[in-house]
Protein backbone atom coordinates (compact mmCIF):
# COMPACT_ATOMS: atom_id res chain seq x y z
CA UNK A 1 0.00 0.00 0.00
CA UNK A 2 1.57 3.39 -0.96
CA UNK A 3 -1.12 6.30 -0.74
CA UNK A 4 -0.19 9.76 -2.72
CA UNK A 5 -2.36 13.11 -1.51
CA UNK A 6 -3.43 15.62 -4.51
CA UNK A 7 -4.67 19.08 -3.38
CA UNK A 8 -7.41 20.24 -6.07
CA UNK A 9 -10.70 22.00 -6.76
CA UNK A 10 -11.52 19.54 -9.61
CA UNK A 11 -14.35 22.30 -10.92
CA UNK A 12 -14.51 20.47 -12.87
CA UNK A 13 -12.82 17.40 -12.84
CA UNK A 14 -11.68 16.92 -16.18
CA UNK A 15 -9.17 14.45 -18.71
CA UNK A 16 -5.89 16.26 -17.49
CA UNK A 17 -6.74 15.45 -13.92
CA UNK A 18 -7.46 12.25 -15.01
CA UNK A 19 -3.50 12.32 -16.61
CA UNK A 20 -2.35 13.98 -13.04
CA UNK A 21 -3.41 10.71 -11.73
CA UNK A 22 -2.71 8.49 -13.80
CA UNK A 23 0.89 9.98 -13.95
CA UNK A 24 1.23 9.82 -10.18
CA UNK A 25 0.48 5.91 -10.00
CA UNK A 26 2.51 5.16 -13.02
CA UNK A 27 6.07 7.24 -12.10
CA UNK A 28 5.58 6.95 -8.06
CA UNK A 29 4.17 3.40 -7.77
CA UNK A 30 1.20 4.79 -5.54
CA UNK A 31 -1.59 2.26 -5.28
CA UNK A 32 -3.86 4.76 -3.39
CA UNK A 33 -4.85 8.22 -3.80
CA UNK A 34 -6.47 10.53 -1.60
CA UNK A 35 -7.69 14.32 -2.74
CA UNK A 36 -8.47 17.26 -0.77
CA UNK A 37 -10.61 19.35 -2.44
CA UNK A 38 -12.21 22.73 -1.99
CA UNK A 39 -15.51 22.53 -0.92
CA UNK A 40 -18.83 24.09 -2.21
CA UNK A 41 -16.01 27.35 -3.08
CA UNK A 42 -12.94 27.46 -5.02
CA UNK A 43 -9.70 29.67 -4.65
CA UNK A 44 -10.58 31.92 -7.69
CA UNK A 45 -12.80 33.50 -5.19
CA UNK A 46 -15.78 31.87 -7.06
CA UNK A 47 -18.27 29.24 -6.79
CA UNK A 48 -18.13 25.68 -8.02
CA UNK A 49 -20.13 24.97 -10.91
CA UNK A 50 -21.01 21.45 -8.88
CA UNK A 51 -21.37 20.90 -5.22
CA UNK A 52 -18.87 19.49 -3.41
CA UNK A 53 -20.72 15.86 -3.03
CA UNK A 54 -21.20 15.86 -6.74
CA UNK A 55 -17.72 16.85 -7.93
CA UNK A 56 -16.34 14.19 -5.00
CA UNK A 57 -18.28 11.47 -6.88
CA UNK A 58 -16.98 11.77 -9.77
CA UNK A 59 -13.06 11.86 -8.39
CA UNK A 60 -13.90 8.59 -6.93
CA UNK A 61 -15.56 6.80 -10.28
CA UNK A 62 -12.27 8.44 -12.01
CA UNK A 63 -8.68 6.93 -10.17
CA UNK A 64 -9.02 8.76 -6.33
CA UNK A 65 -10.15 6.57 -3.60
CA UNK A 66 -10.61 9.14 -1.21
CA UNK A 67 -11.85 12.44 -0.51
CA UNK A 68 -11.52 15.09 1.96
CA UNK A 69 -13.61 18.56 1.68
CA UNK A 70 -11.08 21.43 2.33
CA UNK A 71 -12.68 24.17 4.40
CA UNK A 72 -14.06 27.15 2.89
CA UNK A 73 -11.58 29.57 5.03
CA UNK A 74 -8.72 27.94 3.50
CA UNK A 75 -10.53 27.46 0.29
CA UNK A 76 -11.19 31.01 0.04
CA UNK A 77 -7.65 31.91 0.76
CA UNK A 78 -4.68 33.01 -0.92
CA UNK A 79 -2.43 30.44 -2.16
CA UNK A 80 -0.07 30.30 1.08
CA UNK A 81 -2.71 29.63 3.25
CA UNK A 82 -4.62 27.27 0.37
CA UNK A 83 -1.27 25.27 0.29
CA UNK A 84 -0.29 25.06 3.87
CA UNK A 85 -4.41 23.42 4.59
CA UNK A 86 -4.02 20.94 2.05
CA UNK A 87 -0.90 19.85 3.49
CA UNK A 88 -1.78 19.71 7.25
CA UNK A 89 -4.94 17.87 6.20
CA UNK A 90 -2.45 15.17 4.17
CA UNK A 91 -0.33 14.80 7.11
CA UNK A 92 -2.88 14.49 9.85
CA UNK A 93 -3.86 10.98 7.71
CA UNK A 94 -0.38 9.80 9.03
CA UNK A 95 0.02 7.27 6.15
CA UNK A 96 0.83 9.37 3.10
CA UNK A 97 3.86 8.46 1.55
CA UNK A 98 3.75 11.68 -1.00
CA UNK A 99 2.16 14.86 -2.72
CA UNK A 100 1.67 15.17 -6.36
CA UNK A 101 0.89 18.60 -8.12
CA UNK A 102 0.78 19.77 -11.60
CA UNK A 103 3.58 22.40 -12.35
CA UNK A 104 4.92 24.26 -15.59
CA UNK A 105 8.40 23.98 -15.35
CA UNK A 106 8.45 19.73 -14.16
CA UNK A 107 11.45 19.69 -11.57
CA UNK A 108 11.07 19.32 -7.76
CA UNK A 109 14.75 20.58 -7.71
CA UNK A 110 13.97 24.08 -9.60
CA UNK A 111 10.61 24.25 -7.12
CA UNK A 112 12.37 23.57 -3.79
CA UNK A 113 15.39 26.09 -4.91
CA UNK A 114 12.53 28.24 -5.10
CA UNK A 115 10.35 28.12 -2.17
CA UNK A 116 13.33 28.41 -0.28
CA UNK A 117 14.30 31.34 -2.12
CA UNK A 118 10.39 32.68 -1.63
CA UNK A 119 10.59 32.10 2.46
CA UNK A 120 13.58 33.88 3.00
CA UNK A 121 12.92 37.05 1.13
CA UNK A 122 9.04 37.43 1.98
CA UNK A 123 10.03 39.49 5.36
CA UNK A 124 7.90 42.15 6.19
CA UNK A 125 11.04 44.50 5.86
CA UNK A 126 11.35 43.37 2.36
CA UNK A 127 8.12 43.16 1.38
CA UNK A 128 6.47 46.43 2.89
CA UNK A 129 8.25 49.07 1.14
CA UNK A 130 7.18 47.51 -2.24
CA UNK A 131 3.52 46.97 -1.11
CA UNK A 132 3.48 50.96 -0.26
CA UNK A 133 4.78 51.21 -3.80
CA UNK A 134 1.09 49.81 -5.19
CA UNK A 135 2.94 46.75 -6.61
CA UNK A 136 0.94 43.73 -6.09
CA UNK A 137 2.24 41.10 -3.27
CA UNK A 138 2.66 38.47 -6.11
CA UNK A 139 4.98 41.05 -7.92
CA UNK A 140 6.86 42.29 -5.48
CA UNK A 141 8.05 38.18 -4.22
CA UNK A 142 9.21 37.59 -7.81
CA UNK A 143 11.29 41.11 -8.27
CA UNK A 144 12.80 40.19 -4.60
CA UNK A 145 13.57 36.51 -5.82
CA UNK A 146 14.70 37.59 -8.83
CA UNK A 147 16.78 40.12 -7.49
CA UNK A 148 18.59 37.79 -4.53
CA UNK A 149 18.64 34.36 -6.84
CA UNK A 150 18.28 35.43 -9.88
CA UNK A 151 15.74 35.57 -13.42
CA UNK A 152 15.72 31.75 -13.70
CA UNK A 153 14.73 31.37 -9.86
CA UNK A 154 12.25 34.58 -10.03
CA UNK A 155 10.48 33.13 -13.48
CA UNK A 156 8.94 30.22 -11.83
CA UNK A 157 6.92 32.47 -9.89
CA UNK A 158 5.41 33.68 -13.48
CA UNK A 159 3.44 30.51 -13.63
CA UNK A 160 0.07 29.95 -11.97
CA UNK A 161 0.57 25.95 -10.85
CA UNK A 162 4.91 26.74 -10.30
CA UNK A 163 3.64 29.00 -7.93
CA UNK A 164 1.10 26.66 -6.21
CA UNK A 165 3.77 23.94 -6.18
CA UNK A 166 6.04 26.27 -4.53
CA UNK A 167 3.55 26.58 -1.23
CA UNK A 168 3.08 22.93 -1.55
CA UNK A 169 6.89 22.52 -0.55
CA UNK A 170 7.06 25.48 1.54
CA UNK A 171 4.52 23.69 3.85
CA UNK A 172 6.14 20.75 3.98
CA UNK A 173 9.48 22.57 4.85
CA UNK A 174 7.74 24.32 7.12
CA UNK A 175 5.13 21.38 9.05
CA UNK A 176 8.16 19.44 9.11
CA UNK A 177 6.92 16.83 6.89
CA UNK A 178 9.34 16.97 4.19
CA UNK A 179 10.88 13.28 5.17
CA UNK A 180 7.49 12.00 5.68
CA UNK A 181 5.20 13.31 2.44
CA UNK A 182 7.81 13.20 -0.64
CA UNK A 183 7.06 16.13 -3.01
CA UNK A 184 5.97 15.08 -6.78
CA UNK A 185 5.39 16.88 -9.90
CA UNK A 186 3.55 16.10 -12.88
CA UNK A 187 4.75 18.43 -15.63
CA UNK A 188 1.19 20.39 -17.09
CA UNK A 189 0.52 18.80 -20.47
CA UNK A 190 -1.81 20.61 -23.16
CA UNK A 191 -3.53 24.23 -22.40
CA UNK A 192 -1.75 26.12 -20.00
CA UNK A 193 -3.58 27.33 -16.99
CA UNK A 194 -6.77 29.88 -17.59
CA UNK A 195 -6.24 28.77 -21.10
CA UNK A 196 -8.82 29.66 -23.95
CA UNK A 197 -6.80 26.83 -26.47
CA UNK A 198 -6.68 23.48 -25.58
CA UNK A 199 -4.49 20.77 -26.95
CA UNK A 200 -6.28 17.29 -28.15
CA UNK A 201 -8.70 16.43 -25.45
CA UNK A 202 -7.15 18.36 -22.61
CA UNK A 203 -8.02 21.87 -21.97
CA UNK A 204 -7.97 23.92 -18.82
CA UNK A 205 -11.04 24.04 -16.20
CA UNK A 206 -11.84 27.91 -16.80
CA UNK A 207 -11.82 27.02 -20.53
CA UNK A 208 -14.52 24.29 -19.79
CA UNK A 209 -16.17 26.80 -17.73
CA UNK A 210 -16.56 29.12 -20.44
CA UNK A 211 -17.88 26.13 -23.03
CA UNK A 212 -20.56 24.93 -20.49
CA UNK A 213 -21.67 28.62 -20.17
CA UNK A 214 -22.12 29.01 -23.80
CA UNK A 215 -23.32 26.32 -24.42
CA UNK A 216 -20.91 24.75 -26.33
CA UNK A 217 -19.75 21.05 -26.41
CA UNK A 218 -17.16 19.89 -23.80
CA UNK A 219 -17.28 16.51 -23.83
CA UNK A 220 -13.96 16.01 -25.36
CA UNK A 221 -12.23 17.35 -22.40
CA UNK A 222 -14.13 15.33 -19.45
CA UNK A 223 -15.06 11.57 -18.53
CA UNK A 224 -18.78 10.80 -19.09
CA UNK A 225 -18.98 11.56 -15.23
CA UNK A 226 -18.73 15.20 -15.57
CA UNK A 227 -20.60 15.38 -18.96
CA UNK A 228 -23.58 13.53 -17.87
CA UNK A 229 -23.54 15.56 -14.64
CA UNK A 230 -23.09 18.84 -16.18
CA UNK A 231 -26.27 17.61 -18.47
CA UNK A 232 -28.58 16.74 -15.46
CA UNK A 233 -27.78 20.02 -13.17
CA UNK A 234 -28.34 22.05 -16.54
CA UNK A 235 -31.44 20.49 -17.15
CA UNK A 236 -32.30 20.74 -13.04
CA UNK A 237 -31.04 24.41 -13.83
CA UNK A 238 -28.61 23.87 -10.83
CA UNK A 239 -25.22 25.21 -11.88
CA UNK A 240 -23.58 27.59 -9.73
CA UNK A 241 -22.39 31.22 -10.97
CA UNK A 242 -20.80 33.71 -9.45
CA UNK A 243 -23.46 36.34 -10.86
CA UNK A 244 -26.16 34.62 -9.12
CA UNK A 245 -24.51 35.87 -5.88
CA UNK A 246 -25.19 40.11 -6.88
CA UNK A 247 -27.95 41.06 -4.24
CA UNK A 248 -26.89 38.94 -1.45
CA UNK A 249 -22.80 40.21 -1.88
CA UNK A 250 -24.62 43.91 -1.80
CA UNK A 251 -26.70 43.50 0.70
CA UNK A 252 -24.29 42.01 3.18
CA UNK A 253 -21.38 44.81 1.91
CA UNK A 254 -23.97 47.31 3.13
CA UNK A 255 -24.88 46.11 6.10
CA UNK A 256 -20.99 46.07 6.99
CA UNK A 257 -18.83 48.45 8.66
CA UNK A 258 -15.40 49.36 7.18
CA UNK A 259 -14.34 47.92 10.91
CA UNK A 260 -16.03 44.60 10.12
CA UNK A 261 -14.31 44.57 6.71
CA UNK A 262 -10.60 45.22 8.12
CA UNK A 263 -11.23 41.83 10.34
CA UNK A 264 -11.70 40.12 6.79
CA UNK A 265 -8.86 37.83 5.04
CA UNK A 266 -6.92 39.85 2.30
CA UNK A 267 -8.09 43.48 3.51
CA UNK A 268 -5.67 45.80 4.22
CA UNK A 269 -4.05 49.01 3.45
CA UNK A 270 -7.11 50.77 3.63
CA UNK A 271 -9.41 48.46 1.36
CA UNK A 272 -11.99 48.10 3.54
CA UNK A 273 -12.53 52.14 2.75
CA UNK A 274 -12.65 51.70 -1.05
CA UNK A 275 -15.08 48.48 -0.58
CA UNK A 276 -17.41 50.19 2.04
CA UNK A 277 -18.11 53.54 -0.36
CA UNK A 278 -18.37 50.82 -4.07
CA UNK A 279 -20.76 48.85 -1.93
CA UNK A 280 -23.20 52.12 -1.54
CA UNK A 281 -23.21 53.08 -4.90
CA UNK A 282 -22.39 50.23 -6.83
CA UNK A 283 -25.84 48.98 -9.13
CA UNK A 284 -24.37 45.66 -10.43
CA UNK A 285 -21.68 43.15 -9.05
CA UNK A 286 -20.11 44.13 -12.49
CA UNK A 287 -19.65 47.47 -11.68
CA UNK A 288 -19.05 46.79 -7.98
CA UNK A 289 -16.00 44.94 -9.18
CA UNK A 290 -14.38 47.39 -11.12
CA UNK A 291 -15.31 50.26 -8.54
CA UNK A 292 -12.57 48.25 -6.15
CA UNK A 293 -10.36 47.11 -8.78
CA UNK A 294 -6.96 48.88 -8.54
CA UNK A 295 -3.82 47.67 -9.93
CA UNK A 296 -2.31 46.24 -6.48
CA UNK A 297 -5.15 43.43 -6.08
CA UNK A 298 -5.45 40.76 -8.60
CA UNK A 299 -9.16 40.18 -8.84
CA UNK A 300 -9.43 36.65 -7.59
CA UNK A 301 -8.22 38.36 -4.23
CA UNK A 302 -11.71 40.98 -3.95
CA UNK A 303 -13.71 37.94 -5.32
CA UNK A 304 -12.74 36.23 -2.46
CA UNK A 305 -12.58 39.08 0.24
CA UNK A 306 -16.44 39.43 -1.26
CA UNK A 307 -17.14 35.42 -0.36
CA UNK A 308 -15.53 35.74 3.16
CA UNK A 309 -16.99 38.66 4.15
CA UNK A 310 -20.44 36.75 2.89
CA UNK A 311 -19.41 34.33 5.48
CA UNK A 312 -18.85 36.18 8.29
CA UNK A 313 -14.75 34.65 7.80
CA UNK A 314 -12.24 36.63 9.82
CA UNK A 315 -8.26 36.72 9.43
CA UNK A 316 -8.35 35.41 12.77
CA UNK A 317 -9.89 32.24 11.18
CA UNK A 318 -6.99 31.40 9.24
CA UNK A 319 -4.95 31.00 12.62
CA UNK A 320 -6.49 28.10 13.47
CA UNK A 321 -5.22 24.93 11.72
CA UNK A 322 -7.71 21.90 10.57
CA UNK A 323 -10.14 20.59 13.70
CA UNK A 324 -11.51 17.78 11.57
CA UNK A 325 -11.43 16.36 8.62
CA UNK A 326 -14.60 15.85 6.20
CA UNK A 327 -14.91 12.83 4.14
CA UNK A 328 -17.06 13.53 1.01
CA UNK A 329 -16.22 10.33 -1.40
CA UNK A 330 -14.83 6.99 -0.78
CA UNK A 331 -14.72 3.50 -2.07
CA UNK A 332 -13.15 0.77 -0.54
CA UNK A 333 -9.02 1.48 -0.99
CA UNK A 334 -10.18 5.38 0.62
CA UNK A 335 -11.42 2.86 3.60
CA UNK A 336 -7.80 1.06 3.84
CA UNK A 337 -6.69 4.60 3.94
CA UNK A 338 -8.82 5.27 7.02
CA UNK A 339 -8.31 2.22 8.50
CA UNK A 340 -4.44 2.44 8.42
CA UNK A 341 -4.71 6.16 9.62
CA UNK A 342 -6.58 4.85 12.53
CA UNK A 343 -4.16 2.10 13.41
CA UNK A 344 -1.33 4.48 13.77
CA UNK A 345 -0.07 6.50 16.92
CA UNK A 346 -1.60 10.24 16.73
CA UNK A 347 0.65 12.96 16.29
CA UNK A 348 0.49 16.55 16.63
CA UNK A 349 -0.86 16.53 13.42
CA UNK A 350 -4.16 13.92 14.25
CA UNK A 351 -7.25 14.76 14.00
CA UNK A 352 -10.91 13.23 13.38
CA UNK A 353 -12.36 12.08 10.16
CA UNK A 354 -15.71 11.26 9.29
CA UNK A 355 -18.06 11.46 6.52
CA UNK A 356 -20.72 13.32 8.83
CA UNK A 357 -20.07 16.56 10.14
CA UNK A 358 -22.94 15.72 12.80
CA UNK A 359 -20.06 14.10 14.55
CA UNK A 360 -17.87 16.30 14.68
CA UNK A 361 -20.45 18.78 16.84
CA UNK A 362 -21.73 15.95 18.59
CA UNK A 363 -17.95 15.31 19.95
CA UNK A 364 -16.91 19.19 19.76
CA UNK A 365 -19.41 20.72 21.54
CA UNK A 366 -17.17 22.04 24.08
CA UNK A 367 -14.73 23.24 21.32
CA UNK A 368 -15.29 26.50 19.85
CA UNK A 369 -12.69 26.09 16.99
CA UNK A 370 -14.77 23.04 16.13
CA UNK A 371 -18.18 24.81 16.29
CA UNK A 372 -16.32 27.67 14.42
CA UNK A 373 -15.45 25.73 11.86
CA UNK A 374 -18.78 23.65 11.85
CA UNK A 375 -20.73 27.09 11.45
CA UNK A 376 -18.62 28.68 8.50
CA UNK A 377 -18.92 24.99 6.36
CA UNK A 378 -22.68 24.86 7.14
CA UNK A 379 -23.45 28.69 6.00
CA UNK A 380 -21.41 28.62 2.90
CA UNK A 381 -23.17 25.62 2.30
CA UNK A 382 -26.52 27.34 2.90
CA UNK A 383 -25.60 30.39 1.10
CA UNK A 384 -24.42 28.32 -2.11
CA UNK A 385 -27.85 26.60 -2.30
CA UNK A 386 -28.82 30.12 -3.27
CA UNK A 387 -26.52 30.73 -6.24
CA UNK A 388 -28.28 27.99 -9.16
CA UNK A 389 -31.22 29.50 -11.58
CA UNK A 390 -33.47 27.16 -9.27
CA UNK A 391 -32.56 28.04 -5.61
CA UNK A 392 -32.29 24.46 -3.50
CA UNK A 393 -32.97 23.52 0.29
CA UNK A 394 -30.16 24.59 2.83
CA UNK A 395 -28.82 21.91 5.09
CA UNK A 396 -26.57 20.47 2.67
CA UNK A 397 -24.01 19.65 4.71
CA UNK A 398 -26.63 17.24 6.36
CA UNK A 399 -28.74 15.60 3.59
CA UNK A 400 -25.47 15.19 1.09
CA UNK A 401 -24.88 11.87 0.49
CA UNK A 402 -21.51 10.89 0.78
CA UNK A 403 -20.48 8.31 -1.89
CA UNK A 404 -19.02 5.07 -0.58
CA UNK A 405 -17.76 3.07 -4.14
CA UNK A 406 -17.62 -0.59 -3.84
CA UNK A 407 -14.96 -2.39 -5.99
CA UNK A 408 -15.81 -5.60 -7.09
CA UNK A 409 -14.08 -8.41 -5.83
CA UNK A 410 -12.67 -6.33 -2.80
CA UNK A 411 -13.23 -6.51 0.29
CA UNK A 412 -12.33 -3.74 3.36
CA UNK A 413 -13.07 -3.02 6.41
CA UNK A 414 -13.41 0.17 8.64
CA UNK A 415 -11.77 0.14 11.80
CA UNK A 416 -14.55 0.51 14.55
CA UNK A 417 -13.99 4.31 15.59
CA UNK A 418 -14.30 4.99 12.08
CA UNK A 419 -17.46 3.05 10.55
CA UNK A 420 -19.25 6.44 10.03
CA UNK A 421 -17.20 7.27 7.28
CA UNK A 422 -18.42 4.07 5.32
CA UNK A 423 -22.05 5.81 5.19
CA UNK A 424 -23.94 7.22 2.84
CA UNK A 425 -27.39 8.57 2.01
CA UNK A 426 -29.56 11.55 3.78
CA UNK A 427 -29.36 12.59 6.91
CA UNK A 428 -32.31 10.60 8.24
CA UNK A 429 -31.28 7.35 6.79
CA UNK A 430 -27.72 7.58 8.30
CA UNK A 431 -29.08 8.06 11.77
CA UNK A 432 -31.58 5.25 10.73
CA UNK A 433 -28.73 3.03 10.17
CA UNK A 434 -26.95 3.83 13.27
CA UNK A 435 -29.73 3.11 15.74
CA UNK A 436 -29.81 -0.30 14.04
CA UNK A 437 -26.74 -0.57 14.70
CA UNK A 438 -27.22 0.27 18.36
CA UNK A 439 -30.31 -1.48 18.25
CA UNK A 440 -28.68 -4.68 16.83
CA UNK A 441 -25.39 -4.64 19.58
CA UNK A 442 -27.97 -3.75 22.27
CA UNK A 443 -30.09 -7.38 21.73
CA UNK A 444 -26.69 -9.23 21.19
CA UNK A 445 -25.07 -8.01 24.44
CA UNK A 446 -28.48 -9.07 25.95
CA UNK A 447 -28.90 -12.54 24.60
CA UNK A 448 -25.29 -13.17 25.74
CA UNK A 449 -25.88 -12.26 29.04
CA UNK A 450 -28.81 -14.13 29.30
CA UNK A 451 -26.70 -17.44 27.60
CA UNK A 452 -24.33 -17.00 30.40
CA UNK A 453 -26.93 -16.39 33.14
CA UNK A 454 -28.46 -19.98 31.73
CA UNK A 455 -24.90 -21.80 32.14
CA UNK A 456 -24.55 -20.77 35.84
CA UNK A 457 -25.14 -24.30 38.24
CA UNK A 458 -27.95 -23.00 40.88
CA UNK A 459 -26.18 -22.01 44.20
CA UNK A 460 -27.04 -24.47 47.28
CA UNK A 461 -29.10 -22.78 50.15
CA UNK A 462 -27.21 -22.54 52.95
CA UNK A 463 -29.55 -20.96 55.71
CA UNK A 464 -30.13 -22.89 58.69
CA UNK A 465 -34.08 -22.83 59.25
Amino acid sequence: MKTYGIICEYNPFHNGHIYQIEETKKQTGATHIVAVMSGNFVQRGEPALMDKFKRAEIAVKNGVDLVIEMPVQYSLANAEFFARCGVMLLGALRCVEGISFGSECGSIEQLSQCADAVQEVTTPENIKPLMEQGIPFPDAVHQLVSYKYGPMVGDILNSPNNILAVEYIKSLKILGLLDKIKPFTVKREGAEHDSDSHSSTIASGSYIRQLIDDGEDFSAFVPKETADAVAEYEEKELLCWFENFERVILYRLRTMSPQELSMTPDVGQGLENRIFQAARVATSLEDLLDKIKVKRYPMSRIKRILFNALFGIRTDDLKVPPTFGRILALNDKGAEILKMAGSLPEDKLSIPFSSSLKDFVEAGKQNKNVMRAVGMTTVSSDIYTIGSRNIRPSGMDFTGKVTFDKIEGFVSELPEDMKTTAMSGTAEEVEKMRAERAAAKAAEAKAAEEASSEDKPESEDNSND
